[in-house]
């Protein structure tokens, strides 16, 4: 019966912590997407008042600040964003995860981020709301859930 209710006791605490951690995340995630982030696997749309040249060297340029681990390169005259970790977690490097960067507009401009691989799914979620706090807080971009033709 002791060891039972030792069981019951771990199991109740872990419960709480996990629904906390659930809860916190999610409330992250609602605030810097601006109450866009759904799910896994949707398009990432920013609204930015920067230039296409300008976007790409500030995420060329890594800084302290910057939230996620991550590398910004091109290829096929196409840019991909791959990120490695989010900072504040531990064990950064682990998983990978690339998504496809695209510039879209004419007035008003806007990144579109797509993500690359279908295989990715589990843990690239997770890194799509991280980075719409990246995006927020390196280009001071807007999250748009849709892009809007003026």
């Amino acid at each position: 019966m002791n060891s039972t209710l030792i069981f019951y006791i771990f199991f109740c605490i872990m419960l709480i912590s996990s629904v906390i951690i659930i809860v916190t995340r999610w409330k992250r995630y609602m605030k810097y997407s601006n109450g866009t982030y759904i799910n896994a696997g949707q398009n990432l749309i920013f609204k930015t008042e920067m230039s296409q040249s300008e976007i790409i060297q500030q995420l060329k340029t890594h800084n302290a600040n910057d939230t996620l681990e991550y590398d910004f390169f091109e290829k096929n005259n196409e840019y991909f964003l791959e990120v490695k970790g989010i900072k504040r977690l531990f064990f950064n490097g682990i998983l990978t995860a690339t998504f496809k960067v695209e510039f879209w507009g004419n007035t008003q401009k806007y990144i579109i981020i797509h993500r690359c691989n279908n295989f990715q799914l589990l843990y690239s979620s997770g890194y799509e709301a991280e980075i719409f706090e990246f995006m927020v807080k390196k280009l001071n971009c807007v999250p748009q859930k849709l892009v809007k033709e003026i």
